[in-house]
């Protein structure tokens, strides 16, 4: 099983083309949210173009699922052939249970109350475009960073999952920032 994850692209095809370059070999790749439109609070950088990056989506061989953030509309509907998913997206594999949400409306409390309804070995959010790993309770709760505009050190990263290991890559040169057992 190899799962890989993203969040936060706002609008960035040649961050997402270097983020499938490095999870060129995984079966699925689950999105945090936050596809197209590069959002109120942050800057339009060099590389923004949202329907470069819709066509970009919808002819990549890997199957993308995308849970819906706070900056995602209706209206992407209309470039994007894949469905941008409800704010929750369940996806189980090889006795894997992972919740995928943006994460922008829910605490810390909530997302443990989700987490254990559905017996989640493993929580993604996105939002805030920090690289997180925590562990409460048995369940892992990530946050791989932003692809499009990435926070605190600035370093546009990814996840990938597999062999029971959750590694967060370095976008721009493909090294290993932090790596844990999930």
């Amino acid at each position: 099983m190899k799962i890989g994850v993203i969040s936060d692209l706002h609008g960035y095809p040649k961050k997402f083309d270097m983020a499938l370059e490095i999870l060129k070999d995984c079966e699925v790749i689950l999105c945090a949210g936050d596809i197209l439109y590069h959002g109120p609070r942050n800057p339009i950088l060099e590389g923004y173009n949202p329907i470069e990056l819709a066509d970009k989506i919808n002819n990549s061989e890997i199957p993308v699922i995308i849970a819906k953030g706070n900056c995602d509309a209706e209206v992407d509907g209309m470039v994007l052939n894949v469905p941008v998913f409800s704010p929750v997206v369940f996806y189980e594999k090889d006795g894997l249970r992972i919740i995928v949400l943006h994460g922008h409306d829910f605490d810390e409390e909530k997302l443990k109350s989700i987490a254990k309804f559905y017996k989640a070995n493993l929580v993604i959010t996105g939002h805030t475009h920090v690289r997180k790993y925590e562990k409460i309770d048995g369940v892992t709760y990530i946050n791989p960073g932003s692809i499009g505009v990435p926070k605190e050190d600035g370093k546009p990263s990814c996840v990938k999952i597999e062999d029971g290991k959750i590694k967060f890559i370095n976008l721009e040169n493909g090294n290993i920032l932090e790596e844990y057992n999930i």
